[in-house]
């Protein structure tokens, strides 16, 4: 994020109270739990062989 985008969105944001953030914050939260957990959901398995060799290199 460029310095100019960030200082577009705190210039917006002045005068925010705190509930109003809170507010903000658990929707866009929210939001972004429910992409995760969508993405999460379409992750399969690996193969048999890169899950034995990731083992091996933790045990």
């Amino acid at each position: 994020m460029t310095d100019e985008k960030i200082k577009l969105i705190i210039e917006a944001m002045q005068g925010i109270t705190y509930l109003e953030w809170e507010k903000l914050k658990h929707v866009i939260e929210r939001k972004f739990d429910s992409e995760a957990s969508m993405q999460r959901n379409k992750i399969k398995m690996a193969s048999p062989e890169v899950i034995i060799d990731s083992y091996k290199e933790l045990f």
